[in-house]
């Protein structure tokens, strides 16, 4: 069951915004990481959740303003090409796994990507699709009005259908942030597990035994 989850999940940078997500759900993946397994058992490692609500969207803006790049450059201005916004931080649900106050402790790295794959396997596991990110800098995450020092994120909601290859999809710059003006927003369409972002190659994966190595 759970090797037929991972076969199939994708990364979800485009959301259908038509279907709900029930909150129950939600509930449900909370349940999962608060059961989720810890390093020495330590517990500083949180979640800090952000709803459709109000407030919520506020904040996956404040995150997106922080997380944009330019030919796959970070907050890069002076380049001339659109402007790609992390579209796993517009999902109805983002998770954001750190502390609140700065944290360099490893051990508290290592947590929040164990949790951050729970979270994942729980709600694919839920017939929900989720968006793993990491293109994030604690301490801006802190900084900024999120007030979080966010290790790694993970949007979760119902996926736009995969595509066999990707292209480009328009963010609403009216409903969600404008980094530059008169400068197109995007991110990268879904893509079915297997199948290239780009160059035929580009994700190509060996076979099983050539990625272990078994003594």
């Amino acid at each position: 069951m759970l090797n037929d989850l991972l076969k199939k999940r994708f990364t979800t940078r485009e959301w259908n915004e038509m279907k709900t997500v029930p909150y129950e759900l939600i509930e449900g993946i909370l349940q999962d990481i608060y059961d989720s397994p810890r390093k020495g058992g330590d517990t500083g490692v949180i979640v800090k959740l952000l709803t459709p609500s109000i407030e919520g969207t506020k904040l996956k803006k404040e995150l997106l303003k922080i997380t944009w790049c330019r030919d796959g450059d970070k907050a890069a201005v002076d380049k001339t090409g659109p402007i790609r916004l992390q579209g796993q931080l517009t999902a109805p649900y983002v998770f954001l796994f750190g502390t609140k106050d700065k944290d360099t402790d490893n051990d508290r790295q290592i947590n929040s990507i164990v949790q951050t794959t729970i979270a994942m396997i729980s709600a694919e596991e839920k017939g929900l699709n989720s968006g793993y990110c990491c293109c994030i800098e604690p301490e801006e995450v802190l900084a900024s009005p999120i007030n979080f020092y966010a290790l790694s994120c993970l949007g979760v909601g119902y996926a736009e259908e995969p595509e066999k290859r990707s292209t480009a999809y328009t963010i609403d710059t009216e409903e969600w942030v404008e980094i530059i003006p008169d400068v197109k927003h995007m991110d990268m369409s879904n893509v079915i597990q297997g199948y290239p972002y780009g160059e035929p190659n580009e994700r190509h994966k060996p076979s099983m035994p050539d990625m272990s190595i078994i003594v």
